[in-house]
């Protein structure tokens, strides 16, 4: 029986959690019935008549195509296509039927004092409770000497002893194809044996049954044997290349034991002076021959015809690595021997703006390199770089490789069209420092972000950040293509801010004290207080300026941890006379002596209110801040000369409550 590549990779792709699992198929040098031709056993095998008929009479068999197959190729412990379809021999028998021979073989040329499997898939396709088929697989010497004897139990009935696929045990599983059988020990000298399977005599009522039987088979057992590539990890798929120095690497590896058959046992074993054969197979494992000269645990061997085939190791003690009947086996390695790629291209959508998308499309291979100008480099079939520059033009080129590594070359030219854009470059500053940035190449501009950009649509903006930002520009060209570039600006600190906290009006005799309230990881401050005084404290001390209606610059300058510095400066106004008063007359005539009625010096009243009232006691001027004047005029109109009555509340520097009030004489 035999199962299509196609197949396998279904049953693959649907058994990825068991991906530690080998790929296996049952195999023999000396006993290995998997009846794939579709042709009955040979004259002597069976004491079942052969018959074409279908189903069989009871007696006989027949050879018959069924899904119910018990595989060929096995991902684990299972088959690797669902259902598997193959041939399989299929016959009845009677309960009361004397044991009869279901099928015997002469095997000849073993090792003696080796241990050998002799097991089958049997299967009960209609299960009843009258009678189940039972059988009985013996292994005896030529003269008729038992060696090892397995029952099948009631195939299907409640005393079935079935097994899962070699190597593999969970009695809680069910198989879709059930094994039968075991291991022994082939005594010294014994090199000839006969295997057979036999019908169980029954007691039970008189009852029919039919089974089906495949793939059995006499195989040595010894340690397990693990091949893997390390270029394909995991995988059961190796490659190469039929021209050139790519080899097909393959790494062995002999485990320390293997596990019984039909039991959860794991059985130590070794090998005292091994060697190794590697085989392949042309047709999905049924023949191997042996590979000229790979004879080495592990494998690197070039292949010089494209072809697609399976790959195994022997091993044996290596005094019989000769003899097949001696040797245990690993799983088997698909290998794909490539030639050189065929129709394959490189293609891409050029001339295009420096604002679109350069696509490039690779195919034809199973990976692909693509180099190109300025360092160009991608691994996907399809590259692409978006908002391409100018100096992506040129040629680019692409590797095309096979699965094994073949390789092929192709070539295109790429235009990028656009403005041929020049950016400055970035800068480090200090907080509250500005930058002139400058683009080129184009016609018109486009900055973002604009916050912190005097001008964000135009060449050359100065910009003011107020935190690290890379600004972006798009600058686009006659033909309506756009290139974009950028600039960062760096803050060496994320802020500093000078800030003064302190009097604006200092009085006779006053005692000023100025504060720094500044933002930033500061390290030093120097302070001009414009009084002939200095300090480089963080809180200098109090200052004292002479009366004299004059304003005296205080300046600071502070310094962060990065060396940035940032100054400010706060006018304090030095005055005469802080006592508050309001004048007796005053002359609004325009002559710049006395013009206006206000109380005077109130420089440190809060709360203040100053109203103004006529003989007749409307008031004509109100106002809370006193530096506001009643020039004479009520809505415009002159108000005649005369007596006025003021009044004035106000909170004094000590936050005393203070009213006064009085009169005051207008002169024209």
């Amino acid at each position: 029986m035999k199962t299509c590549f196609s197949l396998a990779v279904t049953f693959f792709y649907s058994h990825e959690a068991n991906a530690q699992f080998p790929v296996t198929i049952p195999w023999s040098s000396s006993v290995n019935f998997t009846f794939s031709d579709g042709k009955p056993l040979p004259a002597g095998y069976s004491d079942f008549t052969y018959s074409s008929s279908s189903p069989p009479a009871g007696g006989s068999y027949s050879i018959m195509k069924s899904s119910n197959d018990a595989g060929h190729f096995y991902f684990g412990p299972f088959p690797m296509s669902q259902p598997v379809t193959g041939y399989k021999m299929v016959g009845g028998y009677g309960s009361w039927f004397v044991p009869k021979m279901v099928f015997r073989d002469t095997v000849h040329n073993l090792c003696g004092n080796s241990k050998y499997l002799f097991w089958a898939g049997i299967n009960n396709p209609a299960p009843g409770s009258c009678f189940y088929p039972n059988f009985l697989l013996s292994v005896e010497t030529t003269s008729g000497t038992i060696i090892k004897t397995f029952q099948t139990g009631d195939i299907g009935g409640p005393s079935d002893n079935y097994s899962w696929y070699y190597g593999y045990y969970d009695r809680t599983k069910a198989s879709s194809v059930p094994f039968y059988g075991g291991i022994f020990q082939l005594p010294a000298g014994v090199k000839d044996i006969v295997v057979k399977i036999i019908t169980n005599n029954s007691k039970a009522s008189p009852c029919g049954t039919d089974f089906e039987i495949d793939n059995i088979i006499l195989m040595p057992v010894g340690p397990d044997i693990r091949i893997s590539s390390s270029k394909y990890p995991g995988g059961w798929i190796a490659a190469s290349c039929a021209y050139g120095d790519v080899p097909l690497d393959l790494n062995g590896k002999i485990e320390s034991g293997y596990r019984d058959f039909g039991t959860p046992n794991y059985i130590s074993d070794n090998y005292t002076n091994p060697g190794f054969q590697w085989q392949q197979s042309l047709d999905d494992g049924y023949t191997w021959t042996d590979i000229p000269g790979a004879t080495n645990i592990n494998m690197s061997h070039n292949f010089s015809i494209p072809d697609t085939f399976w790959v195994r190791l022997r091993v044996s003690e290596i005094a019989v690595i000769g003899n097949p009947n001696c040797s245990n086996v690993s799983n088997v390695v698909q290998v794909q021997v490539d030639q050189k790629p065929k129709d394959f291209s490189l293609t891409t959508n050029s001339p295009v703006c420096t604002d679109g998308d350069l696509k490039l499309n690779v195919s034809g291979g199973a990976s692909y390199r693509t180099y190109g100008p300025d360092g160009f480099f991608d691994s996907s079939p399809f590259p692409h770089i978006y908002h391409p520059a100018l100096a992506d033009s040129g040629w680019y080129y692409a590797e095309i490789f096979t699965f094994g590594g073949c390789k092929a070359v192709d070539s295109e030219f790429v235009r990028v069209i656009g403005p041929n854009l020049s950016v400055s470059s970035g800068k480090v500053v200090c907080y509250g420092d500005t930058v002139h940035l400058h683009a080129s190449g184009g016609v018109s501009y486009s900055w973002s972000p604009p916050e912190g950009l005097s001008n964000a649509g135009i060449a050359n903006p100065i910009a003011s950040p107020s935190k690290t930002t890379k600004y972006n520009v798009k600058v686009s060209d006659d033909n309506g293509c756009s290139a974009y570039g950028d600039v960062t600006i760096t803050l060496r600190n994320s802020i500093l801010k000078a800030i003064i906290e302190g009097a604006d009006i200092a009085c006779p005799g006053d005692v000023v004290l100025f504060k720094d309230t500044s933002i930033g990881k500061i390290t030093s401050w120097y302070w001009n207080f414009g009084n002939g005084n200095t300090s480089t404290l963080k809180n200098p001390p109090a200052q004292r300026y002479p009366p004299s209606n004059s304003f005296f610059p205080v300046n600071l300058t502070i310094t962060d941890t990065s060396g940035c510095e940032q100054n400010t400066k706060k006018m304090i106004h030095s005055v005469n006379n802080c006592f508050i008063a309001v004048p007796n007359a005053f002359t609004p005539n325009g002559d710049g002596l006395n013009d206006f009625l206000y109380p005077l010096n109130a420089y440190k009243a809060t709360n203040l209110e100053f109203k103004v009232f006529d003989r007749w006691g409307r008031m004509v001027f109100k106002t809370s801040e006193w530096t506001k004047k009643w020039d004479g005029t009520v809505a415009g109109v002159p108000q005649p000369t005369g007596v006025y009555v003021w009044m004035l509340r106000y909170t004094d520097a000590d936050q005393k409550q203070v009213f006064l009030k009085g009169i005051s004489t207008l002169i024209r």
